[in-house]
């Protein structure tokens, strides 16, 4: 088996492919607004910046990092919708931008412009790496919230009439095939009932893993944890 060192070793080496994937990234980030890497840029581009990153990484390999247009037609569509995905996806970016000034503020000087460079909007960019797998999972709790309230008996279990008949408007539309459901274990039809979906089970699926990338998967993190 492996030795502790040799597994300090192996999730050093991990995390250092995490980041360099990362500021990999925000090179394609710097590109989709109209940006090169050698420049400085103000607060407001640089959120903008952020925002197409976290795009892009949530996007894993469907990434389309070369458009530039169609990813802004795509961005400027999200901001007019406002959806919850969205409105998190902004406060988490300003949170990390805001985190990272507060940690700077005596080495900022007052009297200036503040300007990002390629080197800070890669410090803030790991930081938010670090943390995005905490922050993404507020959204598979407002997820398992949505699903409990369908669960009146409180049996942490779903029927699945009730789980497929969710309107379009509804903060989460379930539409996973009952398949799909009996494979990662969250689909209990064998009795003479209704089918169930099992909630813990279907949050721990695939479905719901929001991000990906070459080295690893964002996923809903396990209650039971």
């Amino acid at each position: 088996g492996l030795s502790f060192m040799d597994v300090v070793v192996t999730t050093a080496t991990l995390e250092k492919l995490i980041l360099d994937e990362s500021t990999e990234l925000l090179s394609a980030a710097y590109m989709l607004n109209g940006h090169e890497i050698y420049q400085s840029i103000s607060r407001m581009e640089l959120q903008e910046v952020l925002i197409s990153y976290l795009i892009i990484f949530e996007s894993g390999s469907k990434a389309n990092l070369t458009n530039a247009a169609g990813h802004q037609l795509m961005k400027q569509r999200s901001k007019k919708t406002n959806s919850q995905s969205w409105s998190t996806l902004v406060e988490f970016e300003e949170d990390a931008l805001n985190t990272f000034n507060f940690l700077q503020h005596d080495h900022i000087n007052p009297f200036l412009p503040v300007v990002y460079n390629f080197q800070v909007a890669s410090q803030i960019v790991r930081s938010m790496a670090r943390t995005y797998g905490q922050w993404q999972n507020s959204e598979c709790r407002q997820m398992a919230a949505e699903l409990r309230s369908l669960d009146l008996m409180g049996a942490g279990r779903v029927s699945l009439d009730k789980l497929y008949s969710q309107p379009m408007s509804a903060t989460y539309v379930f539409h996973e095939s009952t398949e799909y459901l009996r494979q990662i274990g969250a689909l209990d039809d064998g009795s003479d009932a209704k089918p169930q979906v099992r909630i813990a089970n279907y949050l721990m699926g695939p479905s719901n893993c929001i991000a990906s990338s070459t080295y690893f998967s964002v996923c809903c993190l396990s209650e039971c944890e």
